[in-house]
């Protein structure tokens, strides 16, 4: 007969083993779902806020890309026992077929890490060599060959790095004014421009300073544009009229009265081109657009070096846009943004070197901008 004790430890010896393997079975089941969540969210954190990319792409992306990595994980380790695999050794990792893709994607996710970083400024270390050049590197600790200690790169360090990286702008060869496309379809300018002494236009595809003359690039405007377009027309009429005058001509004599005919429309032209410039800047000036005012009346003393009015204009629009840059300047120490104040006070220094709000402005913000940053 059954010992009745005997069969109550047994029972309760079978109600623990149940509820051993349910807490194991339980746990595993806990442990692959947080696997899988936390390893996603590891690889799509690193490489969307490295690369730039947009997290939702990036995180699609991972998904679907990991369906081999994670079904490998499954047939490597499909049971608790399945751990024992490993045989505590790396190397079981290079015995299967599953376990060399989870090696594969392990590199390939470190390779993608080197590609997301090129350019990831805010993540990189910094140092300067002895010639005060600025190296950087994806990892801190010491420079291997100048042996510099590299840190975490500060705003400033940040900030010239990227200038190194940006390309400078590039030259555009404008044949027709008409045709050419200055805007994109939400109205943003496609060209910058920088004027000529002459008041010719250079224009270039990116803003930033014209390689020339470090003259800083404006966005293309329709003034500058209706202007450009009357010059190709002027240019394109007057090569017209030369060919046919060219043609048509008999003898010198005929060139030669053909070509102070038209020397003289040219400086009727001049004339009419130079008043007409006159009125456009003082308009220009009196609807405070200084800008304006400035290419105007350097178109207008390409004509006439000499001209009083636009050299007086032109020196009072200078003014004016150094005060205008001021302000802006003051609102952004306000700001806390001591660089841009920095930079709109010397920019107004260049304009009006007299101006004694500009000096007291950019000596403020230098004296208070390291004390901002730390």
């Amino acid at each position: 007969m059954i010992d009745l004790p005997s069969m109550r430890s047994f029972g309760k010896f079978l109600i623990v083993i149940v509820i051993v393997l349910l807490i194991l079975f339980i746990g595993s089941i806990f442990f692959g779902t947080h696997f899988l969540t936390s390893t996603i969210d590891y690889v799509v954190y690193n490489l969307s806020s490295r690369s730039g990319l947009s997290i939702f792409l990036v995180r699609g992306l991972v998904i679907l890309l990991t369906i081999p990595f994670f079904m490998s994980v499954t047939i490597f380790t499909r049971n608790i026992l399945g751990l024992l695999n490993l045989g505590w050794s790396p190397l079981s990792f290079y015995r299967k077929t599953s376990g060399i893709i989870i090696v594969a994607y392990v590199a390939a996710f470190w390779i993608a890490m080197y590609w997301a970083s090129l350019h990831a400024t805010a993540y990189k270390y910094c140092g300067y060599k002895h010639d005060g050049t600025l190296i950087s590197s994806d990892n801190p600790g010491k420079e291997p060959v100048y042996g510099i200690e590299l840190k975490p790169c500060t705003p400033e360090q940040i900030l010239e790095l990227n200038e190194k990286n940006l390309s400078p702008p590039v030259e555009l060869t404008i044949d027709n004014a008409e045709s050419y496309d200055w805007f994109t379809g939400y109205g943003k300018a496609r060209v910058w421009y920088s004027v000529l002494p002459n008041g010719d236009y250079r224009f270039f595809d990116h803003p930033g300073n014209d390689p020339h003359s470090s003259q800083i690039l404006q966005p293309i405007n329709q003034d500058v544009i209706q202007r450009f377009k009357q010059a190709q027309a002027a240019a394109l009429t007057a090569k017209t009229n030369a060919a046919r005058a060219a043609a048509e001509a008999e003898s010198a004599e005929e060139r030669k009265k053909i070509d102070e005919a038209a020397r003289v429309l040219a400086r009727q032209k001049n004339t009419a081109d130079l008043q007409n410039s006159l009125v456009q800047a003082q308009s220009e000036y009196d609807a405070a657009n200084y800008q304006g005012t400035w290419d105007t009346c350097a178109h207008a003393l390409s004509i006439d070096p000499s001209n009083q009015v636009c050299l007086k204009l032109r020196q009072h629009a200078a003014i004016k846009q150094a005060q205008q840059l001021v302000k802006k300047g003051e609102l952004e120490f306000q700001r806390g943004e001591f660089d841009d104040a920095i930079w709109s006070a010397e920019s107004a220094l260049a304009l009006d070197p007299t101006n004694a709000n500009a000096i007291k402005l950019k000596s403020m913000a230098t004296l208070t901008k390291p004390h901002a940053i730390n």
